[in-house]
């Protein structure tokens, strides 16, 4: 009887265990059903996910001047030639500012946005999320100007004479009788084209053509503050040559790194934080034509790859080839790439995350190179960035701009295409 009793016991016992069992792999099952296979089929298409028009659109012309940038918030700048408006995702303006510039220049960094006339103007405003921080103007023609994480203005002018002068400025000293910094050549074989101030506002690098021996330019490291600029010639310090070749691109990082781009090699620059240090930290040999290049938080960078080099000994990569890296230390590493398979079009970075566009296609993806979304337009598109969140971004067309985000269709709801 006892014997009975055991034996019903453990029969009793093993039931109960494959009861459980069966009862999670239905679960699973019902979840795959859900959300896998009926979508494949054409039911409960509703929960897949999909980037879907929110309806907070902006109108402008197709020769206004729109640009927009996004600092990883729910907010963006909209500039044209009438002004600027700081703008919500949901489409609320937080506020706006009004100016008339025949055809405005935008660059931005950071929290920060500087906007100018493209040809002939001689006044630059800079803005942040509260509204104008400064402006500056000028007597002599302002030919390119640049703004750095911590809203330090860098201007090019051409001088009446013929010469050219490089000028910073910040929110206290933004006139020209009394800048942050100030240099002026008056031989007009020397051709500064590019300057950028360190995050910290101690060294400015000054891109220069030198028109003397042919293709040849350099880059001049200079101090900023009067202090450390005590007998020198303007505060040069250091002098970086690269001859026969163009510096194409050149950003501040953290800790006073500075990245220069020329056609054969992306290079590394330790500035500081003794007096007149100016060293290599490191290279990275190019096989193809570089295209773009993207920064992030001033700790990682992507480049985009172009058609092969001729006569480069290194390993090449197809073209659309988009490299992500991040900066260590004193060295780099590669945290991963993506293959777009055509020519690349467009690169940006945010929110931890890539976008790179190919005409009206654009793919999304994180620091190691994996595939978060893709989507094609239906309209020529000038730009796309992110705003809060991977799954939300601002697309805009020529004469429209909308904000998307990226999940799964309530019931009933439909997904119209809309022709920008």
């Amino acid at each position: 009887m006892e014997e009975t009793k055991k034996k019903k016991s453990a029969f009793s016992s093993i039931n109960n265990s494959t009861k459980a069992l069966i009862a999670v792999m239905c679960v699973i099952a019902v979840i795959l059903v859900y959300f896998v296979f009926l979508p494949w089929v054409g039911l409960g298409a509703d929960r897949q996910l999909n980037i879907i028009g929110t309806g907070n659109t902006l109108d402008y012309e197709f020769d206004a001047g729109a640009a927009f940038h996004s600092n990883d918030s729910r907010f963006f700048y909209f500039v044209t030639r009438e002004g600027v408006r700081y703008i919500a995702s949901n489409g609320n303006i937080a506020w706006q500012s009004g100016f008339n510039m025949h055809s405005p220049m935008v660059y931005s960094r950071g929290d920060f946005v500087a906007v100018g006339e493209r040809a002939g103007g001689q006044t630059v405003y800079v803005f942040n999320a509260t509204g104008e921080l400064y402006r500056v103007t000028l007597e002599d023609t302002i030919r390119a100007f640049w703004v750095n994480e911590t809203g330090i203005l860098s201007v090019i002018v051409q001088t009446a004479g013929g010469g050219y002068g490089v000028f910073a400025f910040n929110q206290n000293l933004n006139t020209a009788e009394d800048p942050l910094f100030g240099w002026t050549m008056f031989y007009d074989l020397f051709i500064p084209y590019r300057a950028e101030v360190s995050p910290d506002g101690r060294y400015i690098a000054i891109a220069v053509f030198n028109f003397e021996y042919g293709v040849y330019t350099y880059v001049h490291f200079r101090y900023m503050n009067r202090r450390d600029a005590w007998g020198t010639d303007f505060g040069l310090f250091a002098e970086q040559e690269f001859p026969g070749e163009i510096v194409t691109a050149m950003q501040f990082m953290n800790n006073n790194r500075l990245i220069i781009g020329t056609p054969s090699r992306i290079h590394c620059y330790q500035l500081g934080p003794g007096h007149r240090i100016s060293e290599l930290l490191w290279s990275i040999p190019l096989a193809n034509e570089l295209t773009h290049i993207a920064f992030h938080n001033g700790t990682h960078f992507s480049v985009a790859k172009g058609q092969r080099l001729l006569r480069s000994p290194y390993e090449y990569d197809p073209m659309g080839t988009i490299r992500i890296y991040e900066l260590r230390g004193n060295s780099y590493f590669e945290t991963g790439s993506f293959e777009l398979g055509r020519r690349v079009t467009h690169l940006r970075m945010g929110q931890n995350s890539v976008i790179v566009g190919g005409d009206r296609s654009f793919h999304a993806m994180d620091f190691r190179g994996s595939l978060l979304w893709e989507h094609t337009t239906l309209f020529d598109t000038r730009d796309v960035l992110f705003l809060e969140n991977t799954n939300t971004m601002l697309i805009a067309g020529s004469t429209r701009a909308e904000v998307f985000e990226r999940r799964r269709l309530r019931d009933n709801e439909h997904v119209f295409p809309v022709l920008y």
